[in-house]
């Protein structure tokens, strides 16, 4: 593995982007079993992340060895407590989506999550939440015509 200017093991980026492709790759297996049109949107995002994660290993192999240059280097867990709020974020919209539905579990946890990482601008956050949720609906709803969990209101 590529070590950094340092010594001290290999760059966060190669890593994560490592990482990044075991899983998505994983991830891409699972699609063939999904109808056709249900498989492109899940196909076409985790295609771009890995090669997303390809430009990122290349930085890293293609960086002169200027420090200023390269890539830097960051503590891969500087906020423990925020990793564990992360990981528990994602549990609990995970969750919540079967449990409330698709929407409303959205709509909530994109401000609030945003708001206890340190976002404070209610007006763009909640424009933001707007824009973003309505944005799936339009795609998932009106342009795929795909269902996704229903809400805990319908049902």
């Amino acid at each position: 593995m590529k070590e950094t200017a340092t010594g001290r093991g290999p760059h966060p980026d190669l890593l994560a982007g490592i990482g990044i492709i075991v899983v998505a790759g994983f991830l891409l297996l699972r699609t063939p079993d999904m109808p056709t049109m249900s498989s492109v949107l899940p196909i076409t995002m985790l295609s771009a992340l890995i090669g997303l994660a390809v430009l990122m290993i290349l930085r890293v192999f293609v960086a002169k060895r200027s420090e200023r240059v390269k890539a830097p280097r960051h503590r891969i867990f500087d906020s423990w407590p925020r990793f564990v709020g992360i990981i528990a974020s994602i549990g609990i919209y995970v969750g919540s989506v079967s449990l409330i539905g698709f929407y409303t579990t959205t709509a909530v946890m994109v401000p609030v999550v945003a708001w206890c990482f340190g976002y404070r601008d209610i007006k763009r956050l909640l424009l933001a939440d707007l824009i973003f949720t309505g944005g799936l609906a339009v795609i998932f709803v009106l342009l795929m015509g795909q269902d996704l969990p229903t809400e805990f209101f319908i049902r």
